[in-house]
C-alpha cells in the first residue's frame, strides 16, 4: 500500500506558502551554511546540481497542492534524479516525501495555531501510537501546555524524520483540564522542532538570511551558464520575467576577471603598472590606489569579492544594455555591499559591469547617482531600486 501524507484540511494554502518560500540549494552549498542560515533552505542530500534539487522541489509542491501520493511523486521525478541516489533510492525518496510534506503541513498548522491563540490558548501534541511510533514521540503523547510555554520553542512537529505527530489546540477550559504540570524533558531529533517565524511566508530577499540568499544566487549562477545568452537576448525580445534579475545576480556573484594581461589604456594607471597588466589589477589600481574609492591596500581577491557582494545585496538593481563592444549587464547596489573594502572617497553606489558575451567582469566602480553611470540608449531594467530615480 502506498504511503501517503494526510493533507491538512484547514490551512493547505499556508503549507504551500511556507514551502514556496524555501530557496533550493545543492547539497554542498547547504552543508557549508551555518545553522541559522539554513532555516529557509530546501535541499536534498546527495543532489549536487541545482536543477535536480529544483525538480524535487517542484514535485513536492505539486504533491502539496494536489494531495497526491508518494507513487505519484516518484513518477514525476526523472531518471537522472533517481539515479543520483543509486542503491536505496526508493527509501530515500520516501524520506524526502514524508519529511518535507510534514514540515510544510506542520508550518501551516503552527501559523493557524498562532492566529487563534487568544481563543485557543493551549497547545498539545497528537501522537500516533502504534508499532511505528518513535522513541522521540512516544513520551510526548498527550502533552498539553499553555501556548506561551517555552516548550513550544523546540517542539513544533515534525520532531524527527518520518514524524506523524501533529500540533493541536484547545480552548481555555479544556486546556486547563488536560494541561501537564511541567513539560517533558524529551528532545526532538537535531534539526527538528523549531517553530517557523512570521517572515518565512514572505519571499523578499531582505527576509532571508544573507548567507542563505548569497548561497542560493551563487548556486543559480553556477548552474545556469546559458543565462548569459538569454539575458543578452532580452534586449531584442523586451520580455523579461519577474525573476530574471536573480539569474543576473547569480551570474555576477560567481564571475571573475579575464586572467590574461591586457594593454593599459589609462595613462595614470600605465604610469604605475607599465604597458601591460591584468584587467583586475588595472581596475583595482584606478579605483583604489588613484581614486581611493576602495581601500588603497585592497588585494585583488578582496576587490573581486566586493564586486560579487554587490550582486547579492538585497537592494541591488540590474539592467542589461548594449554598448558598442557587445551586450553587458550592470549591477548597481548601495556601496555598503562592499563592506570594509570601501575607501576614504567612497560614493553612495557601487556599479559592477559584466560582459554577457564572455561571462567575465569588466570593472567595478562607485558613483554618486545614476547620472554618473554609463547607460546606453538600448537598455532594459530587470530590477530597479527606487532610490536611484
Amino acid at each position: 500500500m502506498a504511503w501517503t501524507v494526510e493533507p491538512d484540511p484547514l490551512q493547505p494554502e499556508e503549507a504551500l506558502a511556507w514551502f514556496r518560500a524555501r530557496l533550493p540549494l545543492p547539497d554542498p552549498e547547504f552543508r557549508a551554511l551555518r545553522e541559522e542560515a539554513r532555516r529557509r533552505a530546501f535541499w536534498v542530500s546527495g543532489l549536487a546540481a541545482l536543477d535536480m534539487v529544483q525538480e524535487v522541489m517542484d514535485a513536492l509542491e505539486a504533491a502539496l497542492r494536489e494531495g497526491t501520493t508518494f507513487g505519484d511523486f516518484q513518477k514525476a521525478l526523472s531518471e537522472r534524479v533517481k539515479s543520483a541516489w543509486g542503491e536505496g533510492s526508493r527509501h530515500r525518496l520516501e524520506a524526502v516525501f514524508r519529511t518535507n510534506l510534514q514540515l510544510a503541513y506542520g508550518a501551516g498548522r503552527w501559523k493557524e495555531a498562532v492566529s487563534t491563540r487568544e481563543l485557543r490558548p493551549y497547545w498539545g501534541l497528537s501522537v500516533v501510537l502504534d508499532g511505528r511510533t518513535s522513541e522521540v514521540c512516544r513520551p510526548l503523547a498527550g502533552v498539553v501546555l499553555p501556548a506561551d510555554d517555552p516548550f513550544w520553542r523546540t517542539h513544533i512537529p515534525p520532531l524527527h524524520y518520518n514524524c506523524r505527530t501533529v500540533l493541536v489546540t484547545y480552548a481555555r477550559e479544556e486546556g486547563e483540564r488536560r494541561a501537564w504540570r511541567e513539560p517533558p524533558a524529551h528532545e526532538p531529533q537535531p534539526g527538528f522542532g523549531r517553530p517557523p517565524t512570521e517572515d518565512e511566508w514572505s519571499p523578499d530577499p531582505k527576509d532571508y538570511h544573507p548567507e542563505l540568499w548569497g548561497a542560493y544566487l551563487r548556486a543559480l549562477g553556477r548552474g545556469m551558464p546559458e543565462a548569459d545568452r538569454y539575458l543578452a537576448g532580452l534586449l531584442a525580445t523586451r520580455q523579461p520575467r519577474a525573476t530574471d534579475w536573480m539569474l543576473a545576480a547569480g551570474r555576477v556573484a560567481v564571475a571573475g576577471f579575464p586572467e590574461r594581461e591586457e594593454r593599459v589604456k589609462d595613462p595614470r594607471v600605465r604610469s604605475l603598472l607599465g604597458p601591460m597588466a591584468q584587467r583586475i589589477v588595472q581596475k583595482l589600481t584606478k579605483h583604489a590606489v588613484i581614486d581611493e574609492q576602495f581601500r588603497p591596500n585592497l588585494t585583488p581577491e578582496e576587490y573581486l569579492e566586493a564586486l560579487r557582494s554587490a550582486a547579492v545585496h538585497p537592494e541591488a538593481a540590474f539592467v542589461v544594455h548594449a554598448p558598442p563592444r557587445g551586450p553587458a549587464l550592470l549591477v548597481i547596489a548601495p556601496s555598503e555591499a562592499a563592506g570594509d573594502a570601501l575607501g576614504p572617497n567612497a560614493l553612495p553606489w557601487l556599479v559592477v559591469v559584466y560582459d554577457l558575451r564572455h561571462g567575465t567582469l569588466v570593472t567595478g566602480y562607485q558613483a554618486s547617482s545614476l547620472e554618473e553611470v554609463t547607460l546606453w540608449d538600448n537598455h532594459l531594467w530587470l530590477r530597479k531600486n527606487p532610490r536611484l530615480f
